[in-house]
């Protein structure tokens, strides 16, 4: 499967970064690593330049998700990440997620609810931009939850950035 994302490092994830300060175990976290040709970009229009288009099929399957888990508790709204304007401050919302720190070379966004925290960071690193996610699970559903997504969340992250390159948007 690796092979159709050669653009796109996988990571060990990073431990002296913002993310990793916010880490409670249990917790899941990656870090994907992709070169940009569009360097004038900001962390922020990074983001939604990948977050910004995601597949049909991907927003179907959030919405089916956002049925199913609703039925457990989850905090469910909107069925995207699409950010309302592609430079975001504290306190924007990109979709599910609410910005909650932003600097020249990152913006953090997080999503919370009595099962789980999810953080979502895009860092600039020099010619090159770290996705990486962050989840603390509060709960044992939230811990059932992460573990029965993680091969979609593998697949569809790589998708979605996989696509934001092919079309050039970053």
């Amino acid at each position: 499967m690796f092979r159709l994302f050669s653009a796109i490092k996988t990571l060990k994830p990073p431990t002296n970064d913002a993310l990793a300060a916010k880490h409670q175990a249990p917790y899941f976290r990656d870090a994907l690593q992709i070169s940009v040709s569009k360097h004038q970009l900001s962390p922020s229009q990074l983001q939604y330049a990948i977050f910004n288009y995601l597949p049909n099929w991907v927003q179907g399957l959030m919405s089916l998700r956002n049925k199913i888990v609703k039925l457990f508790g989850f905090d469910v709204g909107v069925n995207d990440m699409k950010p309302v304007s592609d430079e975001l401050n504290i306190g924007d919302k990109a979709g599910f997620l609410t910005v909650i720190e932003k600097t020249d070379d990152e913006i953090i966004s997080h999503a919370d609810d009595k099962h789980m925290t999810f953080y979502l960071s895009v860092k600039k690193q020099d010619n090159d931009v770290i996705v990486s996610s962050l989840v603390n699970q509060k709960t044992t559903i939230g811990q059932i939850y992460v573990n029965t997504i993680l091969p979609f969340h593998y697949f569809i992250a790589r998708i979605v950035i996989n696509n934001a390159i092919k079309a050039n948007r970053i």
